[in-house]
């Protein structure tokens, strides 16, 4: 079909409530039309973005953190900037997912003020909601596609032509948004029970994102000062009222990602939420997977087994689609003094079954002496460790060992097949509450937005502004390197004034925040995405500058008539 293709009106979420098919003008005039169209809004979030491989790939995947595993081919459009085209199955799925979100917030935006509601708060809530979520998702679609199709009005029949808006155009309605959803959200949900809708805090949040990625836009001084003092102050907002709020930091990085405070997160900004009542979930058989994504391989190895604990790790193999970190990330870490390395990634698995002898076969692949062949290891005793350390004499230990050496060639990864899905694992997204220990069916809530972020965003406006204070900018920082500090260590985490560089900063923000769908973003944003890739993972050689945009689909330019017009983004 022609852009009705793109944008996909409102059938499939009304149907349920409207069989009659009475008009959209009429179904939306109600509060309950309107609640169920604010409710379609945020539907993709978590029905195709989310916990889905796609936006991993696509804010993860190729930068200078993580490595598609052992080269697999699955997703290496993304990964690898491999055969990139226009017909990408995952940028056209993105494309129109995104689009439709758009139209239902321009839908419920141009008619919610004329709706009668039972509470005004309610209103209001929904009002704000829309708001967020059409700023929301126009930062992902023009960073992802930049100047393309901007739409401020419901389009209700098919669209023949579309002209193109500049990057700005989209930042300017983005930051208006972004103050509707301030003036209007409260700081609850509302109701307070309905996790995941967007609130106030929320709101500053993305205020500050959207405001600090407006600054790369800019070539003047002056105006990127305007947008990093905007940037700067709804992020100190955020900082400075985080009890009014209902927002704090947790006190260790462990903390950050238990299970047990997902669904309750007083750290997240902004959740897409998942159900453990699968029929609740957009698609049923199909939630959060993000806890598969990042796992090595330690199934059938030195007596392993797949458990709750460690997880599911199918997609752990060569072929696949799993994110590995580069040696770049595990060497951003000092382990002996900073706490997250250790609270976020996995090296050591203990033997998960009653006991083990060592077969040839094992020892083989672990490059371990013959000698060793039907030597035991009981339940609870360490079986294998994959570790960012150069371990001596590692082939003669009682468990197997694969070092960082072993897992990577110099800065590049292995070609050893046997040792280049085993690494230290990123466990910020397991999900002990799996049905079975090989399901794919997660059901934790993402976090798409946390405090740190704006500790980093306000850090980064007094770095780079004019006038700007470098020492509150290392405070900033400090408060996040002190909480991630192992108990001791805090002083040795502090930073002065002196050692901040926008540079500092980026790595700062990879040892916090890496894995958490923004490291693309910010790459791009601060004109790092390129050089990063080049000096730091060396197994995406095909980057060009040009990657700081994806192909516009080929579907969509097939179905409007002034393709030539529109045009394709350059190098596609």
């Amino acid at each position: 079909m022609l852009f009705c293709s793109i944008i996909v009106l409102f059938s499939c979420s009304l149907k349920e409530y409207n069989p009659g098919g009475t008009t959209a003008d009429v179904v939306f005039a109600s509060q309950e039309g309107m609640n169920t169209l604010v409710n379609s809004a945020y539907v993709n979030y978590g029905g195709q973005f989310y916990g889905r491989e796609d936006i991993v790939m696509l804010t993860e995947g190729g930068t200078d953190l993580w490595i598609n595993i052992a080269n697999g081919g699955y997703g290496r459009q993304m990964t690898k900037y491999e055969e990139l085209t226009a017909g990408t199955g995952q940028i056209r799925n993105t494309w129109n997912r995104l689009y439709e979100i758009i139209n239902y917030c321009n839908a419920g935006i141009e008619r919610i003020d004329n709706v009668p509601y039972n509470s005004a708060d309610e209103k209001k809530s929904r009002k704000g909601e829309l708001h967020f979520l059409r700023a929301y998702t126009y930062w992902h679609l023009v960073e992802f596609y930049g100047g393309v199709d901007l739409r401020t009005t419901e389009t209700k029949t098919a669209v023949l032509t579309a002209q193109r808006s500049p990057a700005t155009a989209f930042y300017d309605l983005m930051l208006q948004d972004a103050d509707m959803a301030i003036a209007n959200l409260p700081v609850d949900p509302y109701p307070a029970t309905d996790i995941g809708r967007a609130t106030l805090k929320a709101a500053y949040g993305l205020k500050a994102r959207i405001a600090l990625t407006r600054v790369a836009y800019e070539s003047s001084q002056t105006e990127k000062d305007k947008y990093y003092q905007i940037a700067r102050d709804a992020a100190a907002y955020v900082i400075n009222n985080q009890s009014a709020l209902k927002v704090s930091l947790y006190g260790t990085p462990a903390e950050v990602f238990a299970p047990v405070n997902n669904k309750i997160n007083k750290e997240a900004l902004f959740v897409v939420t998942h159900s453990t009542v699968s029929s609740l979930n957009p698609q049923s058989g199909n939630p959060n997977r993000l806890h598969m994504w990042y796992k090595a391989k330690y199934s059938v190895k030195a007596g392993m087994v797949q458990d709750l604990n460690y997880g599911n790790d199918n997609n752990a193999k060569s072929g696949s689609m799993c994110m590995m970190p580069t040696r770049h990330l595990l060497e951003l870490y000092d382990d002996q003094i900073d706490g997250r390395y250790k609270a976020w990634f996995r090296e050591s698995y203990y033997l998960n079954k009653a006991s083990y002898s060592w077969t040839s076969d094992d020892l083989a692949a672990f490059e371990k002496p013959a000698s060793m062949l039907g030597t035991t290891l009981t339940s609870g005793q360490l079986a294998l460790l994959y570790t960012k350390q150069k371990v001596a004499d590692k082939r003669n230990k009682p468990y197997a060992v694969v070092d960082i050496d072993d897992t990577y060639t110099g800065d590049k990864v292995s070609s050893n097949a046997r040792f280049n899905i085993c690494f230290p694992s990123l466990t910020k997204f397991d999900d002990p509450n799996l049905p079975t220990p090989n399901s794919n069916f997660g059901t934790k809530d993402v976090i798409t937005m946390r405090l740190p972020e704006m500790y980093f965003i306000a850090a980064e406006c007094e770095l780079m502004m004019s006038g700007g204070s470098k020492a509150k900018a290392a405070e900033w920082i400090n408060v996040i390197r002190k909480r991630a500090a192992l108990a001791g260590k805090e002083n040795d985490m502090l930073i002065s004034a002196s050692q901040l560089t926008l540079d500092f900063l980026m790595e700062e923000k990879g040892r916090e925040l890496c894995g958490e769908h923004l490291r693309w973003f910010d790459l791009k944003r601060a004109g790092k995405l390129y050089d990063y890739v080049k000096a730091y993972n060396k197994d995406i050689p095909l980057i060009q500058p040009f990657h700081v945009l994806r192909p516009i689909p080929q579907m969509f330019l097939d179905a409007i008539t002034n393709a030539s017009e529109f045009g394709q983004n350059n190098g596609y």
